[in-house]
């Protein structure tokens, strides 16, 4: 699976080269974070612009990665994702379980108040 990365400062847009939103992409992009984790990126953005097809299977490996970046306090926030996709996870009750925004510039503030809140909460 291809992935165009855009590496900024506080965070690296992904972009899957695909029109298919399924468990498989799911899977390289679990792989794709843990290799930019190894090099120090720790903040994923995950641009969804290609992606207009969903099949159901995605849901369960994106929440699983959702959680495992939070857990190793990265943020992982999906930008421009298919109505489809918001109409399962609304349908799933899972909204709280993926951050997601409709455009770039709304997923950049998630993450920039995201690092900031992990920031305070490390000082304290």
């Amino acid at each position: 699976m291809q992935f165009k990365l855009d590496k900024k400062d506080q965070y690296t847009v992904i972009t899957p080269q695909a029109n298919t939103l399924d468990a498989q992409l799911a899977a390289n992009l679990a792989v794709q974070c843990q290799q930019l984790s190894e090099k120090g990126d720790n903040n994923f953005i995950i641009d969804l612009e290609l992606c207009n097809e969903v099949l159901p299977d995605f849901l369960l490996p994106f929440i699983e990665l959702s959680a495992r970046c939070y857990e190793q306090g990265q943020s992982f926030v999906l930008v421009n994702p298919p109505v489809a996709m918001i109409q399962m996870i609304k349908a799933e009750n899972a909204i709280d379980s993926i951050n997601h925004a409709p455009t770039l510039v709304e997923a950049i503030d998630i993450v920039s108040m995201e690092i900031l809140e992990r920031d305070l909460f490390d000082e304290q």
